[in-house]
């Protein structure tokens, strides 16, 4: 059995970017950046006027008299000639100042008269309300470097410069198995000794959250060849496979039995943890495979500390583990020194609360929580006020 520390190791260790792939930007929302992006050109790729308004040429407000009104630049359509001493034309927002001009006052501002223009207040300088070429971006400028997360504002931002498609991390395929001859999908009845199945919805759910839509979802009797048959098949197909129950030691826990029999390298069995000390990981080729609890709550924890991170890894991310805090607890709770220990909590004014009903096969505490309080195995009781690690939910 290892501790905590070295069982997240050796998950960062084992774990791996998947391959990069051209993606449309339309497409690409969530995922990561596999290049660094370089404008192809300025933007905005011409001088344009920040207002509706006129345009005209800076040393003509030393004059006294009326400018003539030649034309009208709009966006789209641009005034074609040049601006010359005394002339003005009518700009509209975003649109090309011509050449020649070298301000813009807004319509506000000015007086017309039979097409003469008459500027009202003067007080402005020479390229006022004229964004100039470049202004926000030079052209080969980096714009998005690899790693990014592709936000909205980051696909208008490429949509801007004209950049159609981009070079990002694939996201991995997920299959969840789920073991049990004791577990009902919701919507049926309960026949004498079954329980509703819960675990592949709150994990897809989760894998979901992370962006991941494509997971597959296995149902296997407690039996050992149909177990060893649907994992190998699972592992053949996916970047990852989860296992929910059959991963102890019981008479009818075949998973582990099943992966030795399929050849997966175990790079760990145990953690000196709770919930979820009986937790398995290893791979084969280039699936990973994490052995998860049958306990909903624990299968949820050792998802988040364990196979999340694992996820982010495969997405590209340079973040993979849960962000965490240090914060004050509320309450005192007992603890004996010897397992690290994941608490549900809620956070409160910069503090956090122990949530009742903290039992691994509990859901209920976990509909409620809003990030894991990890507790070291070292440590023993937990006093009111003390200072506690956080780590929080996605």
């Amino acid at each position: 059995m290892i501790s905590v520390e070295e069982a997240r190791q050796l998950v960062v260790t084992n774990s791996f970017q998947l391959a990069q792939v051209n993606k449309k930007i339309t497409e690409a929302l969530h995922c990561v950046l596999a290049e660094t992006i370089i404008s192809p050109i300025a933007y905005p790729p011409f001088d344009q006027s920040a207002m509706d308004g006129f345009a005209f040429r800076f040393s003509d407000l030393k004059k006294s008299t009326p400018l003539n009104i030649i034309g009208e630049s709009a966006a789209g359509t641009p005034f074609s000639k040049e601006i010359k001493e005394g002339q003005a034309i009518r700009i509209l927002t975003g649109a090309k100042a011509p050449r020649g001009a070298d301000t813009v006052v807004m319509q506000e501002k000015v007086t017309v008269e039979n097409e003469k223009l008459i500027i009202n207040d003067k007080a402005f300088e020479r390229g006022a309300n004229i964004r100039q070429a470049g202004a926000h971006i030079k052209q080969d400028d980096i714009i998005l470097t690899k790693g990014h997360v592709i936000n909205p504002a980051s696909i208008g931002l490429l949509a801007s410069l004209g950049i159609e498609t981009i070079k990002i991390f694939s996201s991995p395929r997920v299959a969840i198995i789920v073991t049990g001859n004791e577990l009902v999908n919701p919507g049926n009845k309960l026949k004498d000794g079954q329980i509703f199945e819960s675990n592949s919805y709150s994990i897809q759910a989760a894998l979901e959250s992370i962006h991941i839509k494509s997971s597959e979802i296995l149902f296997v009797n407690d039996d050992e060849k149909q177990t060893i048959e649907k994992l190998g098949t699972a592992i053949s197909k996916s970047d990852m496979v989860l296992t929910t129950g059959g991963i102890s030691v019981g008479k009818y826990d075949f998973v582990g039995k099943a992966l030795e029999q399929l050849g997966v390298q175990t790079i760990f069995y145990k953690v000196s943890q709770k919930p979820g000390k009986p937790l398995y990981f290893g791979k084969l080729n280039s699936c990973l495979i994490f052995g998860l609890s049958g306990n909903p709550a624990a299968a949820l924890t050792a998802f988040y500390e364990y196979a999340y991170p694992a996820i982010k890894m495969m997405q590209g991310h340079q973040t993979v583990f849960l962000k965490n805090a240090m914060l004050p607890v509320i309450n005192s709770f007992s603890k004996k020194e010897g397992l690290a220990l994941f608490l549900k909590g809620k956070l409160s004014d910069g503090k956090v609360s122990v949530l009742q009903g903290q039992d691994s096969n509990n859901i209920g505490s976990f509909a409620n929580a809003d990030c894991l309080i990890y507790v070291p195995a070292k440590k023993g009781n937990v006093s009111a006020g003390e200072l506690v690690k956080v780590h929080l939910l996605p």
